[in-house]
């Protein structure tokens, strides 16, 4: 929802997934897009707006 119907835990989960992406991201500095990151698909319906899929590529080295 959105106005007065809007989750009280939304905020708290946007901090948490940014906070979760750097882990990963330092604990796998091989990580990277797979595609430029102009053509990673998005979802944006009535109810849920973010990235519908993340193309990646590990370099293990």
């Amino acid at each position: 929802g959105h106005g007065v119907h809007q989750c009280l835990g939304q905020q708290l989960a946007r901090v948490e997934m940014r906070m979760g992406y750097a882990a990963l991201l330092r604990g796998l500095p091989g990580l990277r897009l797979a595609v430029d990151p102009s053509q990673v698909p998005m979802r944006e319906d009535m109810s849920i707006y973010g990235v519908h899929e993340l193309p990646i590529t590990w370099d293990v080295d």
